[in-house]
């Protein structure tokens, strides 16, 4: 307690939102809070995808679809009419969002930070806008950030320390590049680890060029996919959500997201190529990936082929992928779909296929069914599913999503698979910008196990505070029922006489089975993220700071613990407290 007690007094001369923004903030956690299994999201990716885009807003006037499927909240028929309205009457402020009917109150608040307006280009200014290599180098932005943690100081077997270095290069978004060193804990100092990128995006016909590290997505993801995928969540107006392409990954120590190497797509009016190539070592063995895309648009049709072939060192047998993938608009009703082959001791297939409807304004409905065969077998798919690997598996999955009652949003899903369902049910109620709140049900059932989970989070805003309460409850059965619960409280002050911004987050908790874990989102410092899991009895609190200095630098500190019953504590052989401390020093130029 004696850190806390320190933290608290340093942390009265730290942080402020500098860049990392309120608004930005917000949607990051609501992201997080309406995902079913958002701990296996690569939220850092996602962090470092928002920054850029807030660092250079979308201007609504000289946009297209391609562009705000970014935000990957959006629905398609909220992006339809925002580039609608932009046709007919270009917009002269951002409060014209007002207008758009589909677009909530409370989803122009979370819109806000990633969007700009700006006069309408000619045609003839368009064709003079070019860029300089000259420029590049004179008005790029460059970021440093250095960060160090202390992880599980009383318990850690070894150094607990945790260190990364990271430089970022920006140029309007078109021009980037980094890299970043990570120390990762508890290892020596020649156990680093490594990775860069450079990334050109929309130069002339190319859509995006990268080398070094990258992520490629096509389709449905059953040939190469992106983590980022929503899956079971209550933003089903919001299926679309993952940018198709290739484009850079800027995480380290994911590596199995993550191809290394160099990939491109190319744009043409009607159809885009992708080619990639990645070499990466896995042990003793060097393994190739060779890849392709190619995807053409005609109308209201879109059709794609992707294709990988894993190549081995220490192997004469290639395993290849290769699917196929459709999507077909038809007014307020989308089709779409993929299926897939793999290579390997016999050949396995996997297929997924849905739909996705508006029958009337503000109410959405999607249904999918996929097969996954039991010889299916590709680590670089990632699609809806159960499982987080696409593996031997079958399931119908219907969903819902309804705002057409003032100041409500209702979601619920039913997803029935071979071995079991999983259901939801949420209300959401956001009366003004003041005050909201939201009630989720869960029933889940697995083989052996059957999980009933409850969760009510309240929100208020008054001025420069910010308070959130939220509860979370469990009910499991395996062979006996067991239980877990979970009561936080969150405060956040953001000072006016000084660039600071404090948050505190009080939780008691008791869930003693793994079972009845309950994972909570916590604010971190900068390009990090926390999703820790409260297991046992006893309690928690974090301490964030977020302090700039001025123009160049920038300091974030975090520190939480966790503090055990003495008695659970000792039975379980753990100790009776847990502490990490987290701090970041940014320098922008």
């Amino acid at each position: 307690m004696l850190i806390i007690g320190w933290m608290v007094c340093l942390s009265l001369v730290a942080q402020t939102d500098d860049g990392f923004s309120y608004g930005l903030s917000e949607v990051l956690e609501d992201i997080y809070n309406q995902l079913a299994e958002a701990y296996e999201i690569p939220m850092e990716d996602l962090t470092e995808q928002l920054m850029d885009i807030a660092a250079n807003p979308i201007d609504l006037n000289q946009t297209n679809s391609e562009e705000l499927r970014k935000l990957c909240w959006l629905s398609d028929e909220q992006i339809d009419e925002l580039l609608l309205y932009a046709y007919q009457h270009p917009f002269e402020s951002v409060y014209e969002l007002q207008l758009i009917h589909s677009l909530k109150d409370y989803e122009i608040r979370n819109l806000l930070p990633f969007v700009k307006v700006e006069g309408r280009l000619s045609d003839e200014a368009k064709g003079r806008k070019k860029m300089y290599f000259r420029e590049i180098f004179h008005y790029a932005k460059h970021e440093i950030t250095l960060r160090t943690d202390a992880r599980n100081i009383e318990d850690f077997e070894g150094d607990p320390m945790y260190g990364k270095l990271r430089y970022r290069f920006d140029y309007q978004n078109k021009v980037q590049a980094g890299w970043s060193i990570v120390r990762p804990t508890g290892e020596p100092i020649k156990n680093l680890g490594y990775g860069g990128f450079v990334q050109l995006q929309d130069i002339a016909c190319i859509k995006n060029l990268s080398v070094g590290n990258f992520q490629a997505n096509f389709g449905e993801g059953l040939v190469v996919g992106s983590p980022f995928k929503m899956g079971k969540t209550s933003y089903v107006s919001s299926r679309v959500n993952a940018q198709e392409g290739v484009r850079k990954f800027t995480a380290i120590g994911d590596d199995y997201q993550a191809f290394h190497g160099i990939g491109t797509t190319l744009r043409f009016s009607w159809a885009e190529v992708s080619g990639f190539y990645s070499i990466q070592r896995e042990d003793s063995v060097w393994h190739h990936l060779v890849g392709m895309n190619a995807t053409g648009r005609w109308k209201k049709l879109k059709l794609g082929i992707t294709a990988i072939e894993n190549l081995y060192s220490d192997s004469t047998q290639a395993k290849a992928v290769v699917g196929m993938n459709a999507r077909y608009n038809w007014g307020r009703v989308d089709l779409w779909g993929e299926v897939a082959a793999t290579q390997g001791s016999r050949w396995g297939w996997g297929g997924i296929a849905g739909v996705t409807l508006r029958p009337i304004s503000d109410v959405y409905l999607m249904a999918l069914y996929r097969y996954y065969s039991p010889y299916f077998d590709n680590p670089y798919a990632y699609a809806f599913s159960e499982k987080s690997r696409l593996n031997d598996e079958s399931g119908f999955y219907i969903g819902t999503e309804v705002k057409r009652v003032p100041h409500w949003r209702f979601a619920a899903y039913v997803d029935a698979f071979r071995v079991g369902y999983d259901a939801m049910l949420q209300a959401d109620f956001i009366p003004n910008s003041i005050y909201d709140m939201y009630w989720r049900v869960r029933a889940r059932k697995q083989i052996n196990k059957d999980t009933y989970a409850l969760r009510y989070r309240f929100a208020y805003r008054l001025a420069a505070w910010k308070f959130r309460t939220q509860l979370d409850a469990n009910l499991v059965k395996t062979e006996q029922w067991s239980y877990g619960v979970s009561l936080l409280q969150d405060i956040e002050y953001q000072l006016s006489a000084v660039p600071i911004v404090l948050q505190l987050r009080l939780q008691a908790f008791d869930a003693r089975q793994w079972n009845n874990r309950i994972y909570t989102y916590e604010n971190d410092v900068l390009y990090a993220y926390s999703i820790p899991n409260v297991y046992g009895l006893g309690g928690r609190l974090w301490l964030n700071a977020r302090y700039k200095i001025n123009e160049v630098l920038s300091v974030y500190l975090r520190v939480s613990e966790t503090l055990y019953q003495a008695a659970w504590a000792e039975a379980h052989d753990k100790k009776s407290t847990r502490t990490d401390v987290h701090a970041l020093l940014r320098v922008k130029l």
